[in-house]
């Protein structure tokens, strides 16, 4: 499909004008990641999460019309699986995936070998994955003892957060057997989906296992207890009823519980999955938008703290210098005289010195600067934090930057961190950014 003829690749192309052209010089400056510059243009994602035996396989086979995955009460499949469309079936392992230039994952080569190994790609000639790619995970099931990301060989949360970020929709199963009572799930959601929380739909499958209402209300609340310590809103985010008809697996199926509001909340679930292609465009433009507003704070606070050492070298230098050149004048010109030779001598000596320990004497600075960040955050956006609808927003978005602009600050050092009077009126530039493109 061409570009012009394509709303969703011309907005796509859009957003990438605007991060490589706009955004990204300035974050390589000031060390803010804001994706891969040579990503390659995606498609519509659901990224499907869940339980060991959640349904999370059989609902994606459901969902592609086809027998794609392998479903059953043992775990089957402990991969990453990314489902889309293909003329000819095909299957790829994880190093051919990332190191495809066509497709967008280059990036998770950095969770190395033991992750590839557990990453493919399936190509399927069906008409429903044509616009859409679905990713399959591994089940998630406590272990015995103290839980660790080792178990699996590489860090299991950090992966599912990566997907998550990419991904326009995340569908987390669960099920009667486990209704949130797997600790791994819960874990995940408060580690690697905190930031994907809007892109949340959570699924409570397998329904038509119930033998009757009561067991149903009965489970139903033991899931809703347990999200509850999880999801951090005021209200219960909405609990999707599923089951997939006539679905074969090796548990029975009672018909004694009536189905017909689970099979409208089945049919409610696939709508919205049928509508990703909408959220990504709005998640594309608050990706984007989040990424400017973030990058503005961090770059804000870390150019004012550059300044100000900058101010501080600048003064430095100036002293020694000064106390240089004065003491060898001095020196010079009172050479016959004993006392004022060796106070000029003195003076050199000390500018000398001055300069010699100015870099020491700025890590301390930077230390010093680092302490007070949130004070020149209030004094950077001081105007927009008067605004009452503001303040709130913004408080919480330098919380939630604020780990990321003091580790740059203390990795780059005083030499680094960009400080010359040219770059507040660049920094404006992404004002004009986010109130207009």
């Amino acid at each position: 499909m061409h570009e012009k003829s394509d709303p969703l690749l011309q907005q796509e192309s859009r957003i990438k004008e605007i991060r490589e052209h706009l955004l990204r010089p300035i974050a390589d400056k000031f060390g803010f990641p804001i994706g891969s510059a040579g990503s390659a243009l995606g498609m519509p994602t659901v990224l499907c999460l869940g339980n060991h035996s959640s349904g999370k396989s059989t609902f994606v086979n459901h969902l592609a019309g086809d027998s794609i995955q392998d479903t059953g009460v043992a775990p089957t499949d402990d991969s990453f699986t990314l489902i889309t469309y293909g003329a000819v079936e095909e299957t790829m392992d994880g190093r051919a995936v990332v190191t495809d230039p066509q497709l967008p994952y280059r990036d998770l080569e950095q969770f190395g070998k033991p992750f590839l190994d557990h990453l493919r790609l399936k190509r399927r000639p069906i008409e429903t994955l044509k616009n859409l790619c679905i990713i399959d995970s591994p089940g998630m099931i406590d272990h015995a003892g103290e839980h660790r990301d080792s178990s699996r060989g590489y860090d299991f949360k950090a992966v599912v957060r990566a997907f998550a970020e990419t991904a326009d929709l995340v569908v987390f199963f669960f099920d009667p057997d486990k209704p949130g009572t797997t600790g791994e799930s819960l874990r995940i959601i408060t580690e690697s989906l905190n930031d994907s929380m809007y892109k949340l739909l959570i699924v409570f499958n397998k329904v038509d296992t119930f033998e009757d209402v009561r067991d149903f209300a009965r489970t139903y609340g033991a899931l809703c207890w347990n999200l509850s310590r999880v999801v951090r809103t005021k209200d219960m985010p909405h609990i999707y009823c599923t089951f997939v008809p006539d679905a074969k697996g090796d548990r029975p199926r009672s018909k004694t519980i009536e189905l017909t509001e689970f099979e409208k909340s089945t049919r409610d679930l696939k709508t919205e999955i049928s509508r990703v292609g909408e959220r990504r465009r709005t998640n594309m433009v608050g990706a984007l938008l989040d990424s400017t507003r973030s990058l503005q704070v961090h770059a804000t606070v870390c150019q004012r703290v550059g300044w100000k050492l900058l101010v501080e070298k600048l003064s430095l230098w100036t002293g020694s210098l000064l106390l240089t050149l004065g003491g060898a004048a001095l020196a010079w010109y009172a050479r016959s005289n004993s006392y004022g030779l060796a106070a000029g001598v003195v003076l050199a000596i000390v500018g000398i010195a001055l300069a010699v320990l100015t870099p020491q004497f700025l890590k301390w600075r930077l230390q010093h600067h680092i302490a007070l960040v949130d004070k020149y955050f209030r004094e950077s956006f001081q105007k927009k934090l008067l605004s009452q609808q503001n303040t709130r927003f913004l408080e919480g978005l330098w919380e939630s930057v604020r780990p990321r602009t003091v580790t740059f600050l203390n990795s780059a050092g005083p030499r680094i961190i960009p400080g010359a009077p040219v770059w507040p009126a660049r920094l404006r530039k992404l004002d004009n950014a986010i109130d207009k493109d």
